[in-house]
């Protein structure tokens, strides 16, 4: 057999471990070969090699090997795989004399690794033999790379004995990563055998999609639960701003002796800055330290912020001077702080020290520059930005009509070349909307040859929400003449001007019409606006019904929605529904308590008044109490 041999680079220098963030550093040798190497030492060897990225060792040894056999070949093709070298792991795979399930397995991970699921699933096709790895890796792929009629024709074959829970878990973590969380469930609720993955991979689903309700049953039937199961549920209640439910079951996790980590701990922090709780997230900073979590990079960004939202910019700036590594994360979250609490001078000093800027960097200083009047500085800086995004864009604009007219230079304008650019006069449309300039918005966007969805959109909430119903339903009619096809965002603008100008049965037609003919799927936002339509044209039997349709209808704000024009239209049948669902979803929703106890204290209910108050102060005092304190020691205080 002539021997293989394949061009390579020179190798490039070993790392020392001294550049490894780690305390104890562990040296990596590989296993010495012995006095009479036999196959087995020598494929220990060059599976070394190839983990550690020595690649032309491990070439050089498999020339030399006296004999190989397929694990030999197979170790080779994984070296080239793991080292981002897809074409000489095929060129190892045609030359390999013999192949197993652990070859093709190999170079189908390869494929998906290069993000070629079209090739790893040509690869897959043409598999002689399959397992369980084969199907769930193909599935996987398959489903992040967003084929999921692919991935659904490959679980289809998987066969029963290897189909829960490896497979189930592949294919429904693609439905879910797509939002569709319909498939994903009925996934789930089909699966013979689920695992800890499958039972967290659903709580997570139904979080992201805002069922906090649906999620926190799932994790309480939970036959076991994994720190990434308690981190999705946290996560799921701090994304919906119900910070201190999130807090208590950080608690209650700590309690069930489930080691927290980084992101867990990161989670956390976030809910303690979003609230404003600076004692827990003193205590949560101590927690960090306690563990020997002080010099993870991400935590310390956490940290930052926190400190940075409480106004302590000092002990921010400590937390960043002790960071052993700094990404630019760090460094904008405190130039953030520092601008936020008009400390523009200390900002601009950190701005200069920056080993590198992004966006974000760049348009925290602009936006500093200009908080202060310093308008001049803040145009000069902008001018020098590289590569500017909406976002700069959007902010730089916001910031000069906040500063009145400075806008009115046109020669300004034109020097920057504002006038030319199409992104400008998209944000120059929102920002003059949002300052409640409606006439000033119109005529920017008239002055665009050819307008973006994005800027369509822009005007079409703007007359929505300025009561410009008319308008904007002929701007909608004019953008799919313009050839734009309208989006979500479209539909809810249109919903919103329907809403505001009291026209129901256009406004339903417009919503039936996302699906029937746009094909378009409506989303809480969309059915939560036509809530409110419904409910403001007193149609509250038919609100009741259009929440009810939703296939998870946990969301607030469509029960939010229906109490306000419960409370609008004075009926207390339906206020009681959705006050009680709202509470059952966050026991301390102020709002609920107080609609309701005004709609009983009109109608001169004063028992039921007082009963709902009571009840009130009871759940905040019990909140209270379980809240007090959080775990910083590894017992239960």
């Amino acid at each position: 057999m002539a021997a293989l041999r394949l061009r390579l680079p020179r190798a490039p220098a070993v790392a020392t471990f001294s550049s490894v963030p780690c305390r104890h550093a562990i040296p990596q040798e590989e296993p010495p070969p012995p006095r009479r190497p036999n196959t087995a030492h020598l494929n220990a060897l060059l599976t070394s090699y190839g983990r550690r990225g020595r690649l032309r060792d491990a070439q050089d040894l498999f020339e030399k090997m006296p004999r190989r056999d397929v694990i030999s070949w197979t170790a080779l093709l994984t070296a080239y795989a793991d080292n981002g070298d897809p074409a000489s792991a095929r060129l190892v795979f045609d030359d390999m004399p013999r192949r197993n399930a652990s070859s093709w397995n190999a170079l189908l991970s390869v494929y998906l690794r290069a993000g070629q699921p079209a090739a790893a699933h040509a690869l897959f096709c043409k598999m002689p033999a399959r397992n369980a790895v084969s199907y769930g890796a193909v599935i996987s792929g398959l489903a992040r790379a967003g084929m999921l009629r692919e991935a659904e024709a490959v679980f289809a074959e998987v066969p029963e004995q290897w189909r829960d829970p490896v497979g189930s878990n592949a294919l429904m973590a693609g439905y879910l990563r797509a939002g569709e969380l319909d498939m994903a469930l009925r996934v789930f609720k089909g699966m013979t055998v689920k695992d800890v993955i499958s039972w967290s991979a659903v709580v997570d689903g139904l979080c992201k999609h805002g069922s906090l309700s649906e999620a926190r049953k799932v994790f309480e039937t939970m036959p076991e639960r994994n720190v990434v199961s308690w981190t999705s549920m946290i996560r799921g209640y701090v994304k919906l701003r119900m910070h201190r439910d999130g807090l208590l079951l950080f608690l209650d996790m700590r309690r069930a002796g489930v080691q927290v980590n980084t992101t867990t701990l990161s989670v956390a922090l976030d809910a303690c800055a979003e609230d404003g709780l600076v004692r827990e997230g003193i205590q949560i900073h101590s927690l960090i330290i306690a563990m020997g979590f002080e010099t993870d990079v991400f935590l310390g960004d956490s940290v930052i912020i926190l400190y940075s939202r409480f106004g302590w910019m000092v002990d921010a700036r400590r937390v960043f001077a002790c960071m052993k590594w700094k990404d630019i994360v760090s460094w904008n979250s405190l130039i953030t702080g520092y601008v936020q609490h008009n400390m523009v001078e200390e900002a601009h000093v950190l701005f200069k020290l920056m080993p590198e800027k992004d966006a974000v960097s760049w348009t925290s200083m602009v936006v500093g520059f200009a908080n202060r009047g310093w308008m001049r500085e803040s145009v000069e800086l902008f001018e020098q930005m590289p590569g500017k995004d909406e976002v700069a864009w959007t902010a730089v604009i916001s910031s000069l009509i906040a500063n009145g007219d400075y806008l009115r230079n046109a020669s300004s304008c034109i020097n920057m070349g504002w006038v030319f650019d199409s992104s400008v006069h998209t944000s120059l449309v929102s920002m003059y909307a949002k300052c409640g300039r409606l006439a000033e918005a119109y005529r920017v966007f008239s002055s665009i040859s050819r307008p973006s969805l994005f800027a369509t959109n822009s005007m079409i909430i703007a007359f929505a929400q300025h009561n410009f119903a008319e308008d904007a339903f002929k701007l909608f009619t004019k953008m799919q003449i313009d050839g734009h096809k309208p989006n979500h965002v479209t539909f809810l603008g249109i919903l919103t001007a329907c809403s505001r100008a009291g026209l129901v049965q256009q406004g339903y037609n417009y919503f039936e019409l996302m699906r029937s003919v746009y094909g378009i799927e409506p989303n809480p936002d969309h059915y939560t606006c036509t809530v409110d339509l419904l409910g403001r044209g007193g149609l509250l039997a038919e609100a009741l019904e259009m929440i009810n349709s939703v296939p998870q209808n946990d969301h607030s704000d469509a029960w939010a929605a229906l109490l306000s024009a419960s409370s609008l239209h004075s009926n207390l049948a339906y206020a009681k529904i959705a006050a009680q669902k709202l509470l059952e979803m966050d026991p301390y929703d102020a709002t609920a308590y107080t609609v309701l106890s005004n709609m009983f204290s009109s109608a001169g209910m004063k028992d039921d008044e007082a009963m709902l108050k009571g009840l009130q102060l009871s759940n905040m005092a019990s909140k209270n109490a379980g809240y007090s304190s959080l775990i910083i020691q590894d017992k239960v205080a």
